[in-house]
């Protein structure tokens, strides 16, 4: 019961990313690279010591590349489609977690994949309600579903090493990768509002050191399919916000689609599926 309670918890928490994210309106690289670096900062100053386990570095350095790729894409995405279609398609991450954790021995279950179906059925409809997106938007938040993916099926093949380690070294490797990604493409990381560094140090506590922390310590607990799918939820979650604080409309029929895609995941975590 308290795993479900922690994943309420994780869902909810990653549910304002989003709107801290719009609302600091930097880049992705940026947005991506301050998170990182605040939330390694965090764990590093709550674990003091540097994580130096070599079999730990290894998950670290590809979770943490993962991980750059799949915020960098997904948070310029908002940009671009409105905060519903956007987290509606980097959700999907929960498919191609499904497929990898295959590769760590998880075999899926009939409402495992008939509660996933029923999800991405939701928010494809969705899609259908927005007035904002452009193609850019659409494939930027595709890519991140697949690096999301890897980055999250990662943990299930780290579960046997240290968890701080982990979780310290895999936010750092992936603030060194977006400090190189800023690089290579000229993004300067400094330079902007007070009020965007303030939204961005939010999403370094609340989505990133409180939710993924949680959700990448359930993956050792619990299938992938399971927690990822759960994750369908943050697109409920944002879409809500991103109507009372954004001001981001959709039309009344969506409202029908996002209570479908919360029945998909019903069914996929069902206490069938555990």
């Amino acid at each position: 019961m308290i795993d479900y309670i922690l994943l309420f918890i994780a869902v909810s928490a990653v549910s304002t990313a989003s709107i801290f994210a719009v609302l600091a309106s930097a880049p992705g690289i940026v947005a991506s690279f301050w998170r990182f670096a605040i939330s390694s900062a965090v764990f590093l100053v709550l674990y003091r010591k540097f994580p130096v386990d070599r079999k730990t570095l290894r998950y670290s350095v590809f979770a943490g590349f993962f991980l750059a790729v799949h915020m960098s894409s997904w948070i310029e995405s908002l940009f671009h489609a409105s905060v519903a279609l956007s987290t509606a398609i980097v959700t999907t991450h929960s498919i191609f977690s499904g497929i990898f954790a295959r590769f760590a021995g998880e075999r899926l279950k009939a409402n495992e994949v008939v509660g996933v179906v029923v999800a991405i059925a939701g928010i494809y409809l969705l899609s259908g309600a927005d007035f904002y997106a452009d193609i850019y938007g659409i494939v930027m938040a595709f890519v991140g579903a697949i690096s999301g993916g890897l980055y999250f099926t990662t943990a299930k093949f780290a579960r046997n090493v240290e968890f701080r380690e982990y979780i310290t070294s895999t936010y750092l490797f992936a603030s060194i990768t977006t400090f190189a990604f800023s690089i290579i493409t000229e993004t300067p990381l400094t330079g902007y509002p007070q009020e965007t560094y303030i939204f961005l140090a939010l999403l370094a506590l609340i989505p990133m050191s409180a939710g993924h922390t949680i959700l990448n310590y359930l993956i050792r607990r619990m299938k992938v399919i399971t927690v990822t799918g759960s994750v369908l939820g943050e697109v409920v979650g944002s879409t809500i916000l991103s109507i009372i604080i954004l001001e981001q409309k959709l039309k009344p029929i969506a409202y029908l689609y996002l209570t479908l895609i919360l029945f998909g995941i019903y069914i996929a975590i069902s206490r069938r599926s555990s």
